[in-house]
């Protein structure tokens, strides 16, 4: 089998396995979410992204501890930068990733939390807000790489886990992450190898 071929059939399965999650009524929402007022989770997000842990920890929202069941904690990033980060967040995926990889993990996690936080207490940030955390994640990914070069296929893992990210976001239609079915990963990773692949193939 070539690979050409094998790629096309892995693409027939990740389709149908998406087609068929699709057709589950609200599998994809509809990515027009108005923002609504939430400042203080905005205002932490929109540090959080410019990689300002300073202003991400004074403009947290008094009760995210209370309301989320823990509070974030600072940690200092492979580049050396500092960030703020769920302390307990991990990379959780169907096959393990670079330990270089976790700090963004962390950092992303949070991100995520905080448009749970704004969903649970009334408000919702907008869909610009998880497009946004799901860039920082794939620049700090690309950071992990740059520092640690001796990581084995780092680029590709780190393209791969981003792609992955970004195409489960467009699928929930860029709103707050919601609980989902176990194997519904599996395909988003599967999706994004596929699309990874052919991105490098041009």
């Amino acid at each position: 089998m070539t690979v050409k071929s094998a790629v096309g059939r892995a693409a027939s399965v990740v389709f149908l396995a998406t087609a068929t999650y699709a057709a589950v009524p609200g599998a994809l929402a509809s990515s027009a979410v108005p923002a609504t007022d939430d400042t203080a989770a905005a205002a932490t997000i929109t540090a959080l992204v410019a990689d300002d842990a300073a202003g991400a920890l004074s403009s947290l929202p008094d009760d995210f501890a209370r309301v989320m069941g823990y509070a974030p904690t600072v940690e200092k990033r492979p580049d050396g930068t500092i960030a703020l980060a769920d302390p307990e967040g991990d990379c959780s995926t169907p096959i393990p990733l670079p330990a270089a990889f976790e700090s963004a993990c962390r950092v992303h996690d949070l991100g995520y939390d905080l448009l749970r936080y704004a969903r649970l207490t009334g408000g919702e940030p907008g869909t610009d807000a998880r497009l946004a955390l799901d860039a920082l994640f794939a620049r700090h990914l690309d950071t992990a790489c740059r520092v640690e070069p001796g990581i084995a296929a780092c680029t590709h893992i780190a393209g791969i886990s981003s792609a992955a990210v970004e195409f489960n976001s467009w699928r929930q239609g860029h709103r707050t992450p919601v609980p989902e079915s176990p194997w519904v990963p599996a395909v988003a990773a599967g999706s994004a190898l596929l699309a990874y692949a052919a991105r490098k193939a041009r």
